[in-house]
């Protein structure tokens, strides 16, 4: 019986040892790639006009993914017991305990919050049993069942608000698989792992080693320190008396290990490096990455702080007292670079090791509008390169009090971001003379498995480049020209500042 529901990710529990019809045990490695092909072609031959769990367009693309496209996660039998899955933003249904896990990714390419597909494997049912519980017989004793987000599976009948609904129902990330008879305490339970040893999927992605991502770097409930606050004493906002300055936060990495890979980190030195050739100060740029890191290097050897993305406290206070600060800042450079939920909230980390995402550990697309209302910056630009990067120009297109931010992202409200693409255009760009919506246009080609949007507030500071200078002048300024009057940090006459304090 050919199941009709589709997710975002293909979750397939599995068996131990299983019986071969001729008494003879069944190869590991055999019996695995059985299950895989079985996942594949039920994705493969997917109904998209009844499918439930994504789009039905995004359903045609699925089915077009092939096979030596995919990645494919398992989490093996396990001797201590049978195996259970969460995810961060939502609970799956039929999450009792299964025998093991499979998920196939069909598109590793793209940032996470992505569409996967997630399905739980029983051995020992029979055919009976299988399709009495909903799932798919594969033979040999063993049951496959597509996993769905929880309470979508009592929505299926309600066809006139499938449209409406598909989003929400779609599994985004990967789940944290774990012993059921334990609760999980942190990334060592996670049992999910990408398989390079099945034949004709594709090879798996790099991730960051095991060492880096065991822990959070400078945990605030272990080392009682000042360096490991997660409120205002962690990140030294700089605003001093007559000066105006540029000034930047970056918010990257993953939620775990799984989604936490050195292209995060590669993306930020991009980023950092790009922001220093147009003058930003090293002490004006603040990182927020993953779990941290002991040593960032950036171009020449040098070293950068970098604090861990969940200290969200930190974060959100730096970027309101420099918009409560008059004469603080220039321009304020945001760029977002995480996991994000189809709603547009960036995932931090998972910092109690549960799977489950809660108010700490994410940072809502609500949160960042409360940071930035009113915003006493001559202008905020948010470089967002994530996927549902467009639903940042859907809630701040509603709004009255940010008419100085300005927003640059990697896609659609409805589309993924994939490999990095934006970022590359903006650190390669000659930002010198360039005006934002030169280089937003300019995007409109370079990215090319998405379509970048722009939001342009109503003071209309698009017009200006992104260290704030004038960029539509009749004889461009010199180098001389742009380090004395726009670069870095500019001091302001004492009556400029007053007059603006007095404001």
């Amino acid at each position: 019986m050919m199941m009709t529901f589709m997710p975002a990710i293909l979750m397939v529990t599995i068996a131990p040892l299983s019986m071969m019809n001729n008494g003879h045990l069944e190869d590991p490695t055999t019996r695995l790639s059985r299950w895989a092909e079985a996942a594949f072609n039920f994705v493969h031959s997917l109904n998209c006009r009844d499918v439930f769990l994504t789009t039905e367009r995004e359903c045609r693309e699925l089915v077009q993914v092939t096979q030596n496209q995919m990645n494919i996660y398992v989490a093996d039998p396990s001797d201590g017991g049978r195996l259970a899955a969460v995810l961060p933003d939502g609970a799956l249904s039929r999450s009792g305990a299964h025998d093991a896990v499979l998920v196939l990714d069909p598109y590793p390419r793209a940032s996470f919050g992505h569409l996967i597909v997630v399905f739980f494997l029983d051995k020992l049912w029979s055919e009976t049993l299988c399709e009495l519980n909903g799932g798919h017989y594969i033979g040999h004793g063993d049951c496959l069942s597509l996993a769905l987000k929880n309470r979508c599976h009592n929505l299926l009948g309600r066809r006139s608000r499938r449209r409406n609904l598909a989003r929400r129902c779609e599994i985004n990330f990967l789940p944290l698989v774990h012993l059921a008879n334990q609760s999980p305490r942190g990334q060592e339970d996670q049992l999910l792992r990408c398989r390079d040893n099945i034949p004709g999927f594709a090879p798996c992605p790099s991730f960051r080693p095991v060492n880096e991502t065991s822990q959070l770097l400078c945990n605030p409930l272990h080392v009682n320190t000042q360096r490991c606050s997660t409120t205002h004493e962690t990140v030294h906002t700089r605003c001093r008396i007559f000066e105006i300055c540029d000034q930047a936060v970056l918010l990257a990495g993953g939620w775990n290990r799984l989604t936490s890979t050195p292209e995060s980190l590669n993306n930020l030195r991009s980023m950092y490096q790009m922001l220093k050739n147009v003058g930003f100060r090293k002490r004006n740029i603040k990182i927020f990455f993953a779990n941290g890191a002991e040593n960032f290097e950036v171009l020449g050897g040098e070293n950068h702080p970098l604090y861990p993305s969940v200290f969200k406290l930190a974060l959100r206070y730096h970027l309101k007292k420099m918009c409560e600060s008059p004469n603080c800042v220039d321009s304020l450079v945001l760029y977002l670079n995480s996991p994000t939920e189809n709603g547009g909230s960036s995932l931090l980390w998972d910092i109690d090791g549960n799977g489950q995402a809660d108010e700490d550990e994410a940072y809502t697309v609500e949160e960042m509008m409360a940071d930035l209302q009113d915003c006493s910056a001559r202008q905020v630009f948010i470089i967002a390169d994530q996927c549902f990067s467009g639903q940042l120009v859907k809630s701040f297109n509603r709004s009255t009090r940010h008419s100085n931010v300005h927003i640059f992202t990697s896609g659609r409200e409805r589309e993924y971001s994939w490999q990095g693409e934006l970022t590359r255009h903006w650190v390669s760009f000659r930002h010198q003379h360039a005006c934002v919506d030169q280089v937003y246009e300019a995007s409109q080609r370079a990215v090319r498995q998405s379509n970048p949007m722009m939001f342009s507030g109503s003071s209309g500071s698009n017009r200006k480049t992104l260290f704030g200078a004038p960029c539509d002048v009749v004889s461009p300024f010199t180098n001389r020209e742009l380090h004395q009057n726009y670069y870095g940090c500019q001091n302001l006459p004492a009556s400029v500042w007053v007059n603006k304090l007095m404001q």
